[in-house]
């Protein structure tokens, strides 16, 4: 996520300079849509993983085999992989929407 922060640097700069015009504020809010929808993806990946992973641990415990458990084992850091992933997409999208209501509370108090 290193080029969003430096997108978001950008459009910080922007706001300062009031160089935030309505073009810059169009692509802001299609940029806001496109996490959204990243993030929805994400989400419904992350819990497809997790269910699977609590498939694979109770397939373990009522079946005794230890593929099963290698496989839950694999899932679990996947999963914690996807939690810390979704994290940070989590602050990212946050992080737009404070661009944009700062642009729009900055454009109605002139």
């Amino acid at each position: 996520m290193r080029g969003m922060s430096e997108f978001i640097r950008e459009h910080n700069e922007r706001i300062k300079q009031d160089a935030f015009d309505e073009n810059l504020l169009s692509y802001h809010l299609q940029q806001i849509h496109f996490l959204q929808h990243e993030r929805l993806i994400h989400l419904m990946v992350m819990l497809f993983v997790i269910f699977a992973a609590l498939l694979f641990f109770s397939l373990f415990l009522f079946l005794n085999n230890i593929f099963f458990l290698v496989l839950f084992i694999l899932l679990l850091v996947l999963t914690l992989c996807y939690v810390f992933h979704y994290f940070k997409l989590e602050n990212t999208v946050i992080e737009w929407y404070f661009i944009y209501n700062e642009h729009i509370l900055k454009n109605k108090q002139e």
